[in-house]
């Protein structure tokens, strides 16, 4: 004899299906979160009444605990996603003013913001010259030395040559804050050198403690208007050097853009 139907089986199907969708959903997820755990006590109600059929109940017990687990992974995507934008601190960035037959003196020296996606990755890096500007540091890289290994020499009697295959890279930046923090900030600006073949080069990949000519100080907090200039140094491969590129961080939470080296 055919069982008759069990509704409250068929209710609880229904909830754990939308319960996984909705878990999946940015903005509702907490929905699914409450649907899901009500479809699989329906659930198990519906497969404890007797005479009555058990397969849709059946089914919202297993769709429940498999929308469980993906709606723990949305979860968890989710709050990666939230935690990465927050903890991520936009970058703008703007390139020196071309200079034309109409152009005035003024709008020459202004910098001009750049429009496209230059400095999103090496293969469109910016030009030296251009800044790069977070909430609360605008750093602008304003030279870059390929062959400074006797500048390198005169600045410290402690510093070492080179090694075999490899030449010092002087960088010279400059850092203004931007922000209003009473105690003033340190510039915690990066910049590492980029191979051709995609390896990054800084100040720990060497081994050997460099000092730079009028070294850029990081140490020193400013505020707010304030800026420093100076060189950073790095050792990296000789071989392709001018094919290399930089990658600067206004600050250590912001995001990577590039620059050419020459």
């Amino acid at each position: 004899m055919k069982k008759p139907r069990n509704t409250l089986g068929l209710v609880a199907l229904i909830l754990a299906i939308a319960g996984t969708i909705l878990s999946c959903v940015p903005g509702i997820i907490i929905l699914g979160w409450i649907l899901l755990p009500a479809s699989f006590v329906l659930g198990l109600v519906a497969v404890l009444q007797k005479d009555k059929a058990h397969g849709q109940g059946l089914a919202a017990i297993i769709i429940s605990i498999v929308g469980t687990i993906v709606a723990a992974i949305a979860f968890i995507a989710v709050i990666d996603h939230a935690v990465d934008q927050a903890l991520t601190t936009e970058t703008t960035t703007s390139t020196p003013a071309a200079s034309s037959p109409q152009s005035t003196p003024a709008e020459s020296n202004a910098p001009a913001t750049n429009e496209g996606d230059a400095g999103s990755s090496r293969e469109n890096p910016l030009p030296i010259g251009s800044e790069i500007t977070t909430k609360d540091w605008k750093v602008t890289v304003n030279s870059v030395d390929l062959n400074a290994d006797e500048k390198v020499a005169a600045a410290s009697d402690f510093n070492e040559p080179a090694t075999d295959g490899f030449s010092y890279v002087l960088i010279n930046i400059t850092a203004t804050y931007l922000g209003n923090d009473s105690q003033g900030q340190m510039p915690w600006a990066t910049v590492d050198f980029v191979s051709k073949d995609g390896k990054t080069y800084n100040l720990a990949s060497s081994q050997k403690l460099t000092v730079a000519p009028e070294e850029f100080d990081q140490l020193s907090p400013l505020f707010n208007g304030a800026s420093t200039t100076g060189n950073i140094v790095i050792e990296v491969p000789t071989d392709g050097i001018e094919q290399g590129t930089l990658a600067v961080q206004a600050e250590l939470l912001a995001d990577k853009k590039f620059f050419a080296v020459k």
